[in-house]
């Protein structure tokens, strides 16, 4: 099967809609499929695969890391799709290269399937509109080009509900993003509390993910500051970097926590795992996420979550079995921190149940599920 992805944004950026286009991407080929990437061109970065193609871009003064698609009327596209004609077409995003996916789509005869990332309607604040605008636009968004595609994958129950509450009526299959077990767990480790300055037998919190505004990190920094106060060698690793990056420090430093908290920047994957890996807990306070897969990779290695409760992670997380679900409050998450850290013989027991449940969302089986979509579109 030929298969066309059309993403807004891929490597060497790292965030949870490239870990998913890759980790499928990479698990469709080993099964035999041609998968074929079109993505944003990233200045001054080659791709060492041939099989992912840049379509020409413009880099925005206010978000250079994230180059903005210009696929309309491309001959080089055309060119592409001439030597590579795609059976299917999987649109990642409903903005810019998602209505030339749905162009090409119909152009050339193929189902258009769509895979709903994100909540729209909770990054309203990147648009410089007022925001009631600019939610009611991300709605709007989201519904029309889902209504425009063959079927929309979500990665959650709770994301389908939300679609459907929208007036999404196409049909709607539940597909998580699939964690490369293989990926996560090979490879010798690096030393991360030398590199990172934390002392042997400290405590680690890790989180993991982009440091941005939605991702309710300022909950986060308040209920490490409580979970300080009872444990004084405690340390916070925030993994990831992102525009919020400046304010947390300024954040951390007013709640006189700068010895204690870590910011590692942005890391190659690998590196992301060595973290996780070094830390026991993992702090999840986002509200926006559709998934977690940030959650499913620390579980994978051990590192129990303590997430906020939200529709995503509480399809993955098993209550008191794997993790913990916390109300979003800053005693909530700090009290569920301080549980796991206070019992070494517990947090080991749920450590065992952790790598145990991300097997039941590895990337191969997921991959599968995601081919007999196509297979169901393919024939009619």
């Amino acid at each position: 099967m030929r298969i066309a992805f059309f993403t807004e944004c891929y490597h060497p950026i790292v965030n949870g809609v490239v870990v998913s286009v890759s980790t499928f991407a990479k698990e469709l080929t080993k099964q035999g499929h041609d998968v074929h990437v079109y993505a944003p061109a990233y200045p001054g970065y080659r791709d060492g695969q041939s099989n992912v193609h840049r379509l020409p871009s413009v880099s925005l003064p206010i978000r250079p890391r994230y180059p903005l698609a210009i696929p309309f009327g491309s001959l080089r596209l055309r060119q592409v799709l001439a030597a590579h004609r795609p059976d299917i077409i999987h649109a990642q995003h409903p903005f810019l290269t998602g209505p030339e996916a749905r162009r090409v789509a119909r152009r050339l005869g193929c189902p258009l399937l769509f895979t709903y990332h994100t909540l729209v309607r909770a990054y309203a604040h990147y648009v410089p509109l007022p925001r009631p605008i600019g939610r009611s636009l991300a709605v709007w968004v989201s519904r029309h080009f889902s209504n425009s595609a063959d079927c929309v994958v979500v990665p959650t129950q709770g994301t389908a509900e939300l679609l459907r509450s929208y007036g999404v009526h196409r049909p709607i299959e539940v597909i998580a993003t699939g964690v490369d077990l293989d990926l996560i767990r090979r490879g010798r480790r690096e030393p991360v509390r030398v590199r990172f300055r934390i002392p042997e037998g400290a405590p680690v919190v890790a989180y993991s993910g982009r440091v941005a505004r939605e991702k309710n990190l300022e909950l986060l920094l308040a209920a490490f500051a409580r979970l300080s106060k009872g444990l004084p060698d405690v340390h916070l690793l925030m993994i990831g970097g992102g525009p919020y990056y400046g304010r947390c420090r300024l954040m951390v430093e007013e709640l006189g926590l700068a010895d204690r908290v870590r910011f590692t920047g942005y890391l190659p994957r690998e590196r992301v795992f060595d973290c996780l890996a070094a830390s026991q807990v993992f702090a999840f306070p986002s509200l926006t996420d559709t998934q977690g897969v940030a959650v499913l990779e620390a579980m994978a290695l051990g590192c129990v979550p303590v997430a906020v409760r939200s529709a995503a992670v509480g399809e993955v997380i098993r209550q008191e079995r794997d993790g913990l679900l916390v109300p979003p409050t800053p005693e909530g998450l700090a009290e569920g921190l301080a549980s796991l850290l206070a019992s070494e013989e517990v947090r080991q027991r749920m450590a065992g149940q952790a790598r145990l449940r991300a097997e039941d969302f590895a990337a191969g089986g997921m991959a599968e599920r995601l081919v007999r979509v196509y297979q169901k579109l393919l024939g009619g």
